[in-house]
C-alpha cells in the first residue's frame, strides 16, 4: 500500500494454518520482512513458509519486498514410530577399497572401524577410491547423513533422488521431518563447526533413543551460551559423545572431519557402542 507524504511500505500477511495468533507486518518497499518464530501444532513440525496456499512454493526470506504478500505455514506430522533395529548391514566394506583409509588408524577397521560401519549401513561413502578421511564435513553432507539415519529409522531405504542442486532433497527431507529449521543455514558447501553437526545428527532420531547413561556436570569448553547447547549436552549424556580427552573437551567451534563424523553417527545408529558409566565435571 501506498501511505500519502511517507515512504511506500506493504503487508506481509502470516496465515500458519492453525490456531495460532500471528501478526502482519508492514515492511517498507525494498526491505526484507524478518521470519517469525515458527508456530507450534500439537503432533506437528512446521515445515516452513510457503507463498502459495497450494504449499509448492517456499518463501525466501532473503527476497526484498515489493508488493503486499501472504504467507502459508506447511506442517508435516511427527513421526513417533520407528525401530532402531532398522539399522542393518546393507554392503560389504572391503579394507582395500579407500587409498586414504589407514586401517590402523582409530577410525580404521583394526581399531575402532567407524569408516567401515559408516559405509556398510549405507550413511556414507566415498569419492572413487577415496573416503576423504580427514577432510572436513559440510552443512550439506552432515544433513545428507541425518537424512538417511531418519528415513532408515521410520522403514525407509534411506535412498533419494538427487536433483540440482544434489543436496536440495536431503534439505528439504531435513526440514520437512524436524531435523533443522527451514531457516538454519545459508550455505550448504561450507564446513559443518562440531557444535552444528552435533545439532543435526541429534534430530536424526527422536529424543527417546538416546537415553542418558553418563552424568555431565559440567564440559570445558560448553556452556549453555554455545549454539546448540542442548543438543550437546543430550549426546554426552547419551554417550554417542565423548570429547577429545578425560575431560570431555568439545571444541564446538571447530571444524568435523568425515572420520569423526562416521564415529559419531556410528554411535547414534549403533547403541551398543556408546559410552556409559561416564561423568564429566
Amino acid at each position: 500500500m501506498t501511505i500519502a507524504g511517507a515512504a511506500e511500505s506493504y503487508t506481509v500477511n502470516f496465515n500458519p494454518n492453525c490456531d495460532y495468533p500471528m501478526p502482519s507486518f508492514q515492511v517498507a518497499r525494498g526491505e526484507t520482512v524478518t521470519r517469525p518464530p515458527d508456530p507450534t501444532k500439537a503432533g506437528y513440525i512446521f515445515a516452513g513458509w510457503y507463498t502459495d496456499a497450494e504449499l509448492t512454493a517456499l518463501y525466501d526470506f532473503n527476497a526484498p519486498v515489493n508488493s503486499d504478500i501472504s504467507l502459508y505455514g506447511k506442517w508435516t506430522p511427527r513421526l513417533t514410530i520407528g525401530l532402531i533395529t532398522n539399522f542393518v548391514v546393507i554392503r560389504e566394506y572391503q579394507v582395500s577399497m579407500y587409498t586414504d583409509v589407514n586401517e590402523d588408524e582409530w577410525y580404521g577397521s583394526n581399531r575402532q572401524g567407524v569408516v567401515a560401519n559408516a559405509f556398510k549401513y549405507g550413511l556414507m561413502q566415498g569419492d572413487g577410491n577415496r573416503f576423504n578421511t580427514l577432510g572436513n564435513m559440510t552443512i550439506a553432507e552432515a544433513i545428507t547423513i541425518a537424512a538417511r539415519v531418519h528415513n532408515i529409522y521410520i522403514g525407509g531405504a534411506g535412498e533419494f533422488t538427487q536433483g540440482i542442486p544434489w543436496y536440495l532433497v536431503y534439505v528439504d527431507y531435513a526440514v520437512a521431518n524436524g531435523i533443522i529449521g527451514a531457516a538454519d543455514f545459508s550455505d550448504f558447501g561450507r564446513a559443518a563447526t562440531r557444535a552444528e553437526m552435533a545439532y543435526i545428527f541429534s534430530n536424526a532420531l527422536p529424543e527417546e533413543e538416546y537415553p542418558a547413561t553418563n552424568t555431565v556436570n559440567a564440559l570445558p569448553d560448553v556452556s549453555s551460551a554455545t549454539p546448540h547447547y542442548s543438543a550437546i549436552l543430550m549426546l554426552y549424556k547419551a554417550g554417542v559423545l565423548g570429547g577429545s580427552d578425560d575431560a570431555g573437551t568439545f571444541n564446538p567451534g571447530a571444524n568435523i572431519t568425515r572420520a569423526e563424523a562416521a564415529a559419531i553417527i556410528s554411535r547414534v545408529i549403533l547403541p551398543d557402542s556408546r559410552f556409559s558409566g561416564r561423568t564429566f565435571g
